[in-house]
C-alpha cells in the first residue's frame, strides 16, 4: 500500500469503531499518523541502497518495533499535543482559523491508554496491509521481518500488487461520501473497510 492508503486504513478503522464520537478528530489524526509510521525505515535509503535493502520492511516492520513506535507516538502526542500542533501549522499555512485550542482535551490516564491502543492497532494495520500488498508484475514479492530483531525470517502473503489503484479509489469515494453525509461517518467507514477486505480477497483469488 502507499502512504495514503495506509493512513486511510488507520483513519477508517478509528471512525468505524466510533472513537471520534468521544475523542473527536484528534484520535483519528493519531491513527492516521501511527498507520504510516512503520515506513520510517524507508528513510534508510539516505544511507544508500545496501542499507535500505537491509533495513526496509525489517527495522520498522516487526511486531516489536511497531509496538514500541506506537507507544512513543501516543505518549508524545499525549504529552506535547503533536496532532494539535500539526493542525495549527496547517491552518497557519492555509490561513484558516484553528480549532485545536477549542477542542483540546484534558489529559487522563484513560485517554493515554486509549491513545496507545489506537496507535498499536494502527501500526499493526500497516503490517497486515504490507503482508498482502507485495511485488508487481515485474518485481518479486517483498518479505516482512515480523520477528525482527529476534529473527530475520521473512513473511509475505501476496494478494494484491503494490500500486494497485482499487483500494485507493474505494478510499477516495469514501472520503466524498463522508463529507456529504457527516451524520453517517461511522457506517460509511464500516462499509469502506468491508469493501477493502472484499477487494483484496477478490484480487488475491484472481492472482492465484
Amino acid at each position: 500500500m502507499t502512504t495514503f492508503e495506509h493512513a486511510m486504513l488507520g483513519i477508517n478503522g478509528t471512525l468505524a469503531a466510533g472513537l471520534h464520537r468521544r475523542y473527536q478528530w484528534r484520535v483519528v489524526a493519531l491513527a492516521g499518523l501511527a498507520a504510516v509510521a512503520p515506513d520510517w525505515d524507508g528513510l534508510t535509503i539516505i544511507g544508500g541502497m545496501e542499507l535500505f535493502d537491509h533495513a526496509h520492511r525489517a527495522w520498522g516492520h516487526s511486531f516489536f518495533s511497531c509496538v514500541i513506535l506506537a507507544c512513543c507516538i501516543a505518549a508524545l502526542d499525549y504529552r506535547f499535543d503533536l496532532v494539535g500542533y500539526g493542525e495549527r501549522m496547517l491552518c497557519w499555512v492555509l490561513r484558516t482559523p484553528s480549532t485545536a485550542s477549542v477542542t483540546r482535551q484534558e489529559g487522563s490516564h484513560q485517554r493515554l491508554v486509549a491513545w496507545m491502543l489506537v496507535a498499536i492497532l494502527a501500526t499493526m494495520s500497516h503490517l497486515a496491509a504490507d503482508l498482502v500488498y507485495s511485488g508487481t508484475a515485474e518485481l518479486s514479492d517483498w518479505h516482512l521481518q515480523l520477528l525482527w530483531p529476534f529473527s530475520t525470517q521473512g513473511f509475505v502473503f501476496p494478494m494484491v500488487h503494490w500500486g494497485d489503484a482499487g483500494v485507493t479509489i474505494i478510499f477516495v469515494v469514501s472520503m466524498f461520501a463522508m463529507v456529504r453525509r457527516r451524520d453517517r461517518i461511522q457506517p460509511i467507514a464500516l462499509i469502506t473497510l468491508t469493501l477493502v477486505l472484499v477487494y483484496i480477497v477478490v484480487r488475491g483469488t484472481l492472482l492465484s
